[in-house]
């Protein structure tokens, strides 16, 4: 959950403050407990739990930082501003190729690669990610779809 949540706000806002972190940690396993382990009984299998607790931890970051940017000191900040940090999930077999991608995602419009972060990295679901970026349920599929084709665009072809 640490490291999750630490992913996500590096991600979404460029810096990890370990208060903000201990925050997001505390009210994940605050939400996880809430009404008689509610959010546990609901998982249903159709994802491993350590992905399923990745999407909860990432929904709380998220709620995280909005919350602290109408308090103030995020208010100046784009919450779609991306950290140039890597996440700790992806593979180091191919350095070149790896490269290649974290380029092509830094040319991509901050809401894209946001989607792209949140659906493939930190596995949030498209119900998950519709009030987190301020869509529609139905929008998520198609801004997916595009935020797709524009990053294979700007890969290199055969990539």
């Amino acid at each position: 959950m640490e490291q999750s949540g630490r992913a996500t706000l590096l991600r979404a806002i460029g810096s990890a403050r370990e208060d903000d972190v201990e925050a997001v940690v505390e009210a994940t396993l605050l939400a996880l407990v809430k009404d008689d382990h509610a959010a546990l009984r609901s998982f249903s299998g159709r994802c491993s739990l350590a992905g399923y607790l990745q999407a909860i931890t990432t929904k709380i970051a998220l709620n995280h930082i909005r919350s602290e940017r109408r308090k103030g000191w995020l208010r100046f900040r784009p919450l779609d501003a991306a950290a140039d940090a890597p996440a700790a999930e992806l593979p180091e077999e191919d350095p070149q190729q790896l490269t290649l991608l974290r380029r092509a995602m830094a040319q991509l419009p901050s809401r894209d690669r946001l989607l792209l972060q949140l659906f493939h990295l930190d596995g949030a679901t498209y119900k998950e990610i519709a009030p987190l970026l301020g869509m529609a349920f139905n929008a998520v599929s198609p801004a997916l779809i595009r935020a797709r084709e524009k990053l294979r665009a700007l890969l290199p072809p055969g990539r």
